[in-house]
């Protein structure tokens, strides 16, 4: 998707969406009501391929900018350097639900399945949503999951309906970047940042929030190397304005779809690997920070004004405003 925020010296992929990476799909289930309550929330799911992801795991790691936040399952991920689930950002309230409607997808394909666990990642969008309420479960999981696809829509969609970012209508964001002959993306549910902090302009009102950061790669590499990357993530954040203030849950997850471990592997297992002190490695450490600065943008651009709970109106930003800073970079 382009909109015109041209960020960097990499070349994007052919959606310019983390789909780009091979076999990464991606659902969202969007609850926009106003029946009961004010509901502005949903759920976004990324798979890191088609196949039984809890038999066939990816290598993963993951990097906290700013721990405020309430995600599951990141200790395991640490523990042994893979994902074995769908990953699910939704709402911070949200995630008890989430998590147990995640469960009960997983033992819907994998019914001997005896421990497991569930990536859930999570932002509040309590400002524009009453999330005290917590709409979503089971079949919210279900929808975003089974609908993923290698094409979907950024902006007030899935987990990004209710978020806000520097003080404007935020959302969910996607951009990707070709390095040689892999492929780096990015998702992002943006719900950070001041106005301050786009614009130089104090208001005297500080905003809280926070952002998730998912980075996915064909490229063959190591838990500890994608650690690498994720952190690079980090920096994306900050280009774009971030200065992960003490109530953001800042966190970054990245997995690489080069290698399928098996659970059952009763031998050895080859792999390559790209070696750190290579021209290729920095180029993919590189990309990571632009497509997350990019990512973070396109949540802004493709994101509308949407009215809240209390009536609130959360204005969408004037695109020149993006377009003019990435003119000056």
């Amino acid at each position: 998707m382009d909109y015109g925020v041209h960020i960097g010296r990499f070349p994007r992929g052919k959606r310019n969406l983390i789909s780009d990476v091979p076999g990464v799909k991606v659902g969202n289930c969007t609850l926009i009501s106003d029946t009961s309550h004010v509901y502005r929330t949903g759920i976004t799911a990324i798979l890191p391929h088609e196949g039984c992801i809890y038999n066939e795991r990816v290598v993963a790691s993951s990097f906290v900018l700013n721990g405020y936040g309430k995600s599951t399952g990141l200790v395991q991920v640490e523990e042994l350097g893979l994902i074995e689930t769908p990953i699910l950002i939704t709402s911070t309230l949200n995630v008890g639900k989430v998590w147990d409607g995640l469960i009960a997808y997983v033992l819907g394909h994998v019914p001997d399945a005896k421990s497991i666990n569930p990536v859930v990642m999570e932002c509040n969008d309590g400002r524009v949503n009453e999330a005290e309420y917590r709409p979503l479960g089971e079949k919210e999981v279900f929808l975003a999951v089974e609908g993923a696809s290698e094409d979907f829509s950024l902006g007030n969609v899935g987990a990004g309906t209710g978020m806000v970012t520097f003080g404007f209508k935020g959302g969910l964001g996607s951009a990707s970047r070709i390095v040689d002959s892999y492929t780096v993306g990015a998702l992002v549910v943006s719900n950070f940042g001041r106005k301050e902090d786009l614009l130089g302009v104090v208001e005297g009102r500080a905003e809280i929030g926070s952002i998730i950061v998912v980075l996915a790669t064909d490229a063959p590499l190591t838990a500890r190397q994608l650690k690498r990357i994720a952190k690079r993530g980090a920096l994306g954040i900050a280009k774009a304005g971030g200065y992960a203030t003490h109530g953001s849950g800042d966190i970054v997850l990245a997995f690489s779809t080069a290698h399928r471990i098996p659970r059952k592997a009763e031998a050895p297992i080859d792999i390559k690997v790209i070696p750190d002190d290579t021209k290729l490695f920095q180029k993919l450490l590189d990309a990571s920070v632009e497509v997350v600065w990019e990512a973070i943008y396109d949540a802004l651009l493709a994101s509308e004004d949407m009215v809240g709970r209390d009536g609130k109106v959360w204005k969408a930003v004037d695109p020149d405003v993006i377009l003019k800073k990435v003119r000056c970079i």
